[in-house]
C-alpha cells in the first residue's frame, strides 16, 4: 500500500510542477504569442481594410472588454483624428462553425471599408470561397447606420451560391460589429485618445 502512495504523491508533484511550469510559459509568452497573431493572422486583413502595411497599424491597437469578451480594435489618424477602426467578431453559425471576421469602418464617411477573414473552418471549393475578392468587396462603402443583409432577405449581399449558412455567419457577424461601434464609439474613442 505505501508502494501506491508513494507513486501517487510523485505523480501528483510531477503533475503540479509540470501544470506551474505550463502557466509561466504561458504568463511570460503570452504578448509574444499576441503579437504574432496581429501581425500573421490578422496583419493580412488590416493591409487590406487600412492599405498600408500591417506593421505601421499594428501599434494602433486597443482592447476594450465587453461582457467579459476582450475585443481587438485597430485605428488609423487623419490629421490627429481617429479615420478608420477595424475591428474583430465572430461571425455565429457558419457551416464549419464560426467565423472570424474584422469589419473596417470608415469614422470620417460613416461607411464600411471592407469585411476581411481572420480564420474559419468551412467547406473548401464552397463556404471556404468567403475569402474570396468579389465576396468580400460587397462591404465596401456600405453604410454603418443601417445592418447588413442578404438579398434574398432584402439586402445588399450575395450570398455564396451553395454556402448560404457561411454567408449568413459573415453578415451576422458584421452586424455584429456596427452594433458594437454604435455601442461603444465614445469608449473607443476615449481609450484611443488616452494611448
Amino acid at each position: 500500500m505505501s508502494e501506491i502512495i508513494r507513486m501517487v504523491v510523485i505523480l501528483s508533484l510531477i503533475s503540479g510542477f509540470s501544470a506551474a511550469a505550463l502557466t509561466i510559459a504561458n504568463v511570460k509568452l503570452g504578448p509574444q504569442i499576441e503579437r504574432q497573431t496581429d501581425l500573421y493572422v490578422r496583419g493580412p486583413g488590416l493591409e487590406r481594410l487600412f492599405g498600408k502595411p500591417a506593421k505601421e497599424v499594428l501599434g494602433n491597437k486597443v482592447v476594450l472588454n465587453v461582457d467579459d469578451t476582450a475585443v481587438p480594435v485597430f485605428f488609423t489618424l487623419k490629421d490627429q483624428v481617429v479615420s478608420d477602426l477595424a475591428i474583430e467578431a465572430t461571425g455565429k453559425g457558419g457551416y464549419g462553425g464560426d467565423l472570424k471576421i474584422m469589419v473596417g469602418i470608415d469614422l470620417i464617411n460613416e461607411r464600411q471599408t471592407g469585411m476581411e477573414v481572420v480564420s474559419h473552418s468551412e467547406t473548401p471549393g464552397l463556404g471556404a470561397r468567403i475569402i474570396e475578392v468579389a465576396f468580400r468587396r460587397q462591404w465596401q462603402g456600405l453604410p454603418i447606420d443601417a445592418p447588413v443583409a442578404l438579398t434574398k432577405d432584402g439586402g445588399q449581399i450575395d450570398a455564396i451560391s451553395g454556402a448560404s449558412t457561411t454567408s449568413k455567419a459573415a453578415v451576422n457577424g458584421t452586424n455584429d460589429v456596427l452594433d458594437f461601434v454604435r455601442e461603444n464609439r465614445d469608449e473607443i474613442l476615449r481609450l484611443i485618445s488616452e494611448r
